[in-house]
Order: C-alpha cells, then sequence, then structure tokens
C-alpha cells in the first residue's frame, strides 16, 4: 500500500467519513453552481450561439445580396456592350449610307459636268465649222471674183490657185 511519507496515510483505502462529506461537499457545490452560476453561463453560452447564428445569417444574406448586384451589374455591363455595339453598328451604316449618297451625288456631278462640257465642245466645234466655212466661202467668191476680173492665161490661172491654196493651208494651222 502506499502511504503518505510525512503522515503515514494510505491513499488508495477507503475512508467511508470523508465519502461522505467529500459527496456532501460536491452536492452543495452542484447545487451552489445550479442557482447562481448555470443559468447565467448557459443563457450566456446560448446568447453566443444566437449571436453566432444570427451573424452567419447576416454573412449569407450579404453573400446573396452581393452574388445578386454582381450578377446585377454583369447583366447591366452586357446590356451596355450590347447598346454600344449597336450604336457603333448604326453608326458604321450611317457612315457607309452617307458616303454612298455622296459618292453617288458626286458621280452624278461628274456626269453632269461632262455632259455639259461635251456639249460646250459640239457648240465650238459646231461654230468653227461654221466660221471655217464661211472663211472658205468668202475665199472662194474671193477667188472667182478675181479670175473673172482678170482673164488669166493658164499659167497665170495655175499660179492663181495654187497660190489661194497656199492661204488656205497657212488658215488651218
Amino acid at each position: 500500500m502506499i502511504y503518505l511519507a510525512a503522515e503515514g496515510l494510505d491513499l488508495l483505502s477507503v475512508n467511508p467519513g470523508l465519502l461522505f462529506w467529500t459527496l456532501v461537499t460536491f452536492l452543495i457545490v452542484v447545487i451552489i453552481l445550479k442557482m447562481f452560476a448555470w443559468n447565467p453561463i448557459i443563457h450566456a453560452l446560448d446568447e453566443r450561439a444566437d449571436k453566432i447564428h444570427g451573424d452567419i445569417d447576416r454573412a449569407d444574406k450579404l453573400r446573396k445580396e452581393a452574388e445578386e448586384a454582381l450578377e446585377s451589374y454583369r447583366e447591366k455591363i452586357a446590356n451596355a456592350n450590347k447598346e454600344g455595339n449597336a450604336i457603333l453598328e448604326e453608326a458604321k451604316n450611317d457612315a457607309n449610307n452617307l458616303r454612298n449618297k455622296m459618292l453617288e451625288e458626286t458621280q452624278q456631278e461628274i456626269r453632269t459636268l461632262k455632259e455639259q462640257s461635251l456639249r460646250d465642245i459640239e457648240l465650238s466645234k459646231q461654230k468653227a465649222v461654221q466660221e471655217i466655212q464661211e472663211q472658205v466661202i468668202e475665199l472662194s467668191v474671193s477667188i472667182a471674183g478675181q479670175i473673172l476680173e482678170k482673164k488669166l492665161k493658164t499659167e497665170d490661172h495655175v499660179a492663181f490657185v495654187n497660190n489661194e491654196i497656199e492661204k488656205l493651208k497657212d488658215l488651218k494651222v
């Protein structure tokens, strides 16, 4: 058996008096704790558990709200991208339409100017031909008049005609 060296007590032996008073002390401590400590401790633990559950619930709620806001922002961004693309496409179409309209107007103006220039050239050509014809007629009448005024010999007549032909050549140049 084990004895305490100082007092010579056997620690493994059961002492009924000591057992009784230990049991009574234990029950008194349990009753005192039950009356004064257990309820506040349990109440504090319950409050802490409620607070933790509330915090978890709020965190879940905030997470869900954040996810909803994120999804909403993603939708808004997608819509903004679609609208931006639609605006760009519309601007491209407007630019192409304007370019095509300007090209068509420019081509029409070029055709009009070309036609007007051709008419002017044709009128100038006709006027020049008419002036040449009038000069030829005048020269022919002048030549005929000179031939009739003079009775020339054949040699003079040939020289006169050649001279007048030279004059006509000089006029064309």
